[in-house]
């Protein structure tokens, strides 16, 4: 198995994945159209010579026994050319001198973010796949790219993790929140990702709301992963991001950051020459690339490495299209 950048023709398979998958993963495409979009953007940004990230996006699929089993995407420069709005969460102090008391206060506040930051998302692989290690390649692969052309993303990289949700798959934090300003009917679990934000900053006072008046499950919530993002939460954490403080407008879920050359994977990524095919003596195991920008192709392997270069297995070749003069890149 191994993950490559999203072509055209991998069209039809990807809706026919998300058509099967989770119908509250937000940043999924809803239409094949929607996909193919998808799919012509990330190959217009790599068409792209870029010195600084610009408003681009880059798709990768997963690939098992030759079938897409897998997508994830990066988005650049978001907020560039709006706000990006989310909640905070934070003690706000008060206190009066007549009445003599201090009191901190549990609130939430709409946040807006102005400077433009890379985002990780449309992380999704299918149920039957999860487990071997697939879900981790998938999303460390975006890693490896960010590793190799670092001119092409933002300084300040966040990952948005997916929220606690009901049996029906609608947010528990908005279904209690959203009824306080809006008609419970106005919007359903489908369409709320695909309505422009501005419609929370232009309908929710900017002032703090109380923690304390809503749902005890909408409380409990606030700022907690979905399990089924747990896997990724805890990813995340591994390769040094943080939480933030801020969290999803809809399901309340953690917005993690860290900046880009403090992630795990791009501060220890080496590009290499290959000193030989064949078994390597182990000495690593972990994700080996090419580093061809169109033809980007990452796996999981074991691997020798040593001042000369690296030592890898004869059938990374045809796996990762490497031709007698390729370097790899290497975490070590």
């Amino acid at each position: 198995m191994f993950v490559r950048l999203a072509k055209v023709k991998d069209c039809q398979e990807i809706y026919d994945l998300i058509k099967a998958g989770d119908s509250g993963m937000t940043t999924l495409p809803k239409t094949k159209q929607e996909v193919l979009e998808r799919i012509n953007w990330s190959k217009k940004s790599l068409n792209k010579r870029i010195k600084q990230p610009g408003r681009d996006s880059y798709l990768f699929v997963l690939k098992d026994n030759n079938k897409v089993v897998g997508i994830s995407a990066i988005y650049t420069s978001v907020s560039k050319n709006g706000k990006s709005v989310f909640f905070k969460r934070k003690m706000k102090k008060v206190s009066s001198k007549s009445l003599k008391f201090k009191k901190s206060l549990d609130v939430i506040q709409l946040h807006t973010v102005k400077d433009p930051y890379t985002e990780l998302g449309t992380l999704y692989l299918h149920p039957r796949y999860r487990g071997k290690g697939r879900g981790s390649l998938l999303s460390l692969a975006r890693f490896k790219f960010m590793a190799l052309w670092p001119e092409r993303f933002d300084d300040n990289v966040v990952a948005e993790i997916r929220g606690k949700v009901d049996k029906d798959d609608n947010s528990i934090f908005w279904k209690y929140f959203s009824r306080h300003f809006f008609d419970e009917d106005i919007f359903n679990n489908n369409e709320i990702s695909y309505i422009d934000n501005s419609f929370i900053t232009e309908s929710i006072p900017k002032h703090p709301f109380l923690v304390s008046p809503l749902n005890k499950s909408a409380q409990r919530i606030i700022g907690m992963p979905n399990k089924n993002a747990l896997p990724a939460f805890k990813m995340m954490k591994s390769q040094n991001f943080k939480a933030n403080g801020l969290v999803d407008i809809i399901d309340a879920g953690p917005c993690l950051e860290c900046r880009l050359n403090e992630i795990k994977i791009i501060k220890t990524n080496k590009s290499v020459k290959i000193k030989s095919f064949g078994l390597p003596k182990k000495q690593y195991s972990g994700l080996i690339s090419n580093t061809d920008l169109k033809g980007f192709r990452v796996v999981r392997s074991d691997f020798s490495y040593d001042k000369v270069g690296a030592s890898i297995h004869r059938n990374l070749i045809d796996v990762l299209k490497l031709g007698s003069d390729s370097k790899v890149s290497v975490n070590v």
